[in-house]
């Protein structure tokens, strides 16, 4: 009985899978190819650290702009990043209104909410990349790592659930990573948050998978500096790989999207080292 709704549930994702990737490619202008889209964020963000940023699209027309025109037609990424203040993303990509579509959350973790926000700006905003964008002395990151550490502090009754998505990353790390002690976890378990982060959201999002194979949709992990504005874009092989590896898990995909409400059992995944990363705020 279980096998059998199992199977009539995949039939029906995959069916809403079909038509959500293919509703991609009616009626949509030319977009940008996500190569290019990609070199928009790089060139903005080197605008910004430069301290050379145009501040474009701000204007009293573009808002009179974005009132009348689908965000569709204008929106060249989507970017799921952290809600840390120090964080801003439009100003960080010198972009600015119908530019990109952007999902915050504590610790940039991908769950069910960021997942089907992310689908969102992908096939109805038709946005060609997609950015999992860490960044250094995270908050989420460092609190869970010292938790894990034995320096453990109460925590409000909501934050238990968000922490739960950071955590393998933590354990992960501390795996790979033996020699590392106390707080100089921190910055490889940030970036280690951001391949869980673009693994989860390959596991829960069929229609993520089909738009990245069928070349519209490019996934790129990366993290920021807080202390220079710097975006560090991570290796874009480890993102195949993952992709790789779920697709050779289909039914273990199938599970995270019909159980997508709750924190799917991660695997361990293989990338190589983060970047070199500045001192974690204490």
């Amino acid at each position: 009985m279980k096998k059998t709704s199992l199977q009539l549930l995949f039939c029906l994702l995959l069916t809403c899978t079909l038509a959500f990737a293919g509703c991609s490619g009616e009626s949509e202008k030319q977009k940008t190819s996500p190569d290019q889209a990609l070199q928009t964020l790089k060139d903005g963000n080197q605008r910004f650290v430069s301290e050379k940023s145009e501040h474009p699209h701000l204007t009293k027309q573009r808002m009179i702009q974005a009132a009348m025109e689908d965000q569709g037609d204008h929106a060249y990424a989507t970017i799921l990043t952290c809600s840390d203040s120090r964080v801003p993303v439009e100003a960080i990509f010198d972009a600015g209104v119908m530019d990109i579509f952007v999902i915050r959350v504590a610790g940039n973790v991908c769950d069910t909410d960021e997942v089907g926000s992310i689908e969102y700006g992908l096939a109805h905003v038709r946005t060609p990349v997609m950015v999992v964008l860490g960044h250094t002395q995270c908050g989420a990151v460092t609190a869970v790592t010292r938790a894990i550490n034995g320096h453990d502090h109460a925590v409000e009754k909501n934050i238990p659930p968000l922490v739960d998505n950071i955590e393998p990353a933590v354990r992960q790390t501390i795996e790979k990573y033996p020699q590392a002690k106390g707080d100089e976890i921190i910055p490889l378990a940030i970036e280690e948050n951001v391949w869980i982060s673009i693994r989860d959201l390959f596991m829960k999002s069929a229609a993520t998978r089909e738009l990245v194979k069928a070349g519209k949709v490019k996934v790129v992990g990366a993290i920021y500096d807080v202390s220079d504005g710097k975006v560090y874009w991570l290796e874009d092989t480890t993102v195949d790989n993952i992709l790789n590896q779920v697709e050779a898990d289909p039914d273990r995909a199938m599970e995270a999207m019909a159980q997508s409400i709750l924190t799917p059992d991660l695997p361990a995944i293989s990338h190589d080292a983060a970047p070199e990363s500045q001192e974690v705020a204490p």
